[in-house]
């Protein structure tokens, strides 16, 4: 009778240590996977954050350049008591210059006479000025304010500095800073400055002889 022996082939499986080598790869591909996840999560964020600062504060600056540029009139300050020494507010041109101090001269307020407003009417002047780190904007003489800035801009320091208001060949300019932060959350928080200089269209000289 003729037994037919079978051979069993020994097969080379993992060692331990491979296993601890290769899984401990695996693991740190996963981390440095999932920080580039966590990092493209933090741009995004960033960027909706730079996008909603650029958006609307271009279109705050744009409608303030806009309505000033029309405007004449133009008076720095708020009056008593927010502008110590004010008493000409609205309705009487005021200048502000920018001294050699720093952060000195100018105003956080700045009003005007709009383009179809009626310079016989102190109740009608359009206001902007800085309040609880936002941007308003009044269209009464500052009887009621609206805000113009999103609540994830806040502007630190507004300051109008504003010279060439009396009559003379000189259009009036008006210099608006605006510093601040933009964010979504504090991780995103992005530091933006702001300076824009705006003049006159209306002619500031008496044409009557």
């Amino acid at each position: 009778m003729n037994f037919m022996r079978q051979k069993t082939q020994k097969k080379a499986g993992f060692s331990l240590i491979e296993v601890i080598v290769s899984m401990s790869i695996f693991l740190i591909a996963i981390l440095v996977i999932i920080g580039a996840l966590i990092s493209l999560t933090d741009a995004s964020r960033k960027a909706r954050a730079i996008r909603v600062v650029t958006d609307n504060l271009s279109a705050a600056l744009d409608s303030m350049s806009r309505n000033t540029r029309m405007g004449g009139y133009y008076h720095c300050g708020c009056g008593n008591p927010t502008t110590p020494g004010d008493t000409t507010f609205p309705d009487t041109p005021r200048d502000c210059a920018m001294t050699d101090a720093l952060g000195g001269g100018g105003d956080a307020c700045f009003a005007f006479e709009g383009q179809f407003g009626d310079p016989n009417d102190p109740n009608d002047q359009i206001v902007y000025r800085l309040f609880d780190n936002r941007i308003q904007r009044s269209v009464n003489s500052g009887t009621t304010f609206k805000n113009l800035t999103a609540p994830e801009i806040h502007i630190d320091t507004l300051r109008f500095y504003v010279h060439g208001t009396q009559l003379s060949q000189d259009q009036p300019m008006v210099t608006m800073v605006l510093r601040g932060v933009a964010s979504t959350s504090a991780r995103t928080a992005t530091d933006f400055n702001i300076q824009t200089t705006i003049s006159s269209r209306t002619p500031n000289f008496d044409l009557n002889p």
